[in-house]
């Protein structure tokens, strides 16, 4: 299931890349694989998470999208720190105030929330091959506690350009004695304060004044619904997904929903054309069951493939009805 939620600025222009760590040089399959997500790194030894749906998920939702991350700020190893860092699209310009935000929510597992998130601007990207804490001090300091475990938590501030900054590098800049630490979950064996992070976002501030247009916003709801090799009917694993999808549209609904039809590049290009209708029409079918009468398909064969290598197992990628749905 998948929930889209974006905000396009008029006036703004997001200069991180990848903010949601949608965009991947190959799908996460386990822990320590932050690497994988384009433009996003470590800046020490610490190995952040990244989580797509596409593999290796996290145990909650993204914010929004498919794709999250996740870091430890803290634990009980004073110096067992990880952070993120993302080299910007364009070098801050001096004296410009920008907006900085993004959303993180604290796992369940945790068994402590802490304040004085950092996130320190540079010209240069930061890096050490220790597993360490930075010293470094952050122009940017959340003193709030970051404590939600059942909701994504927005944290946002502004900053003032020095001029040449193109680096951005969030963690925990602060001893220990420095952080006010609150228990969260009593019951959590995880003695560390490990967070799950999402759509980040840095622009100009004067964006967001009162004499520029309103933000338009735009809800998308998108999910993708796989099939077996050379099949059109749908598992009861995919089958579950989809429902679960489609029960949390709102109701009732009255927006069209797009159902696109989509194969691998094995068989011909007539039989694949053919087999991308048919999984088109099963998933209509099924949405009709849910009243859902506004569905229009379209069918490509093996013209739009996510992955274009021969490898089996990536193929199955490209067996699937993408679902979108805007409003």
């Amino acid at each position: 299931m998948a929930f889209f939620l974006f905000i396009h600025f008029c006036a703004a222009q997001n200069l991180i890349p990848n903010p949601g760590f949608e965009e991947f040089h190959a799908c996460p399959t386990g822990l320590r694989q932050l690497e994988l997500a384009k433009h996003w790194s470590g800046a020490n030894a610490g190995t952040p998470e990244l989580f797509h749906s596409c593999g290796f998920r996290a145990s909650v939702s993204p914010n929004s999208g498919e794709g999250c991350a996740g870091v430890i700020f803290l634990s009980e190893a004073a110096s067992f720190v990880e952070y993120l860092q993302v080299e910007l699209t364009d070098s801050l310009q001096k004296g410009e105030e920008y907006v900085f935000s993004f959303y993180t929510r604290l796992s369940n597992s945790s068994l402590i929330g802490i304040n004085k998130i950092g996130v320190y601007l540079s010209k240069n990207g930061l890096y050490r091959n220790l597993w360490v804490r930075f010293t470094n001090q952050p122009q940017i300091v959340f003193n709030e506690v970051a404590e939600s475990t059942d909701s994504w938590q927005k944290l946002s501030a502004t900053y003032t350009a020095k001029g040449g900054e193109r680096f951005i590098t969030v963690g925990n800049f602060f001893a220990k004695h420095f952080l006010t630490e609150k228990i969260v979950n009593k019951a959590a064996t995880d003695r560390t304060s490990y967070y799950y992070v999402d759509d980040f976002y840095l622009g100009k501030s004067k964006a967001f004044s009162a004499h520029t247009a309103p933000p338009r916003v735009t809800t998308i709801w998108t999910h993708v619904v796989y099939f077996e090799k050379d099949s059109a009917s749908i598992s009861s694993i995919e089958l579950n997904r989809l429902d679960e999808f489609i029960n949390q549209l709102p109701s009732p609904f009255f927006y069209p929903i797009k159902v696109e039809g989509h194969t691998d590049q094995d068989a011909s290009v007539e039989y694949n054309m053919q087999l991308s209708q048919a999984r088109a029409n099963e998933v209509k079918q099924r949405m009709s069951n849910f009243n859902l009468q506004n569905v229009y398909t379209s069918w490509s064969g093996e013209e739009n493939t996510v992955y274009k290598g021969d490898k089996k197992s990536e193929m199955a990628k490209n067996r699937r009805v993408t679902i979108t749905v805007e409003r």
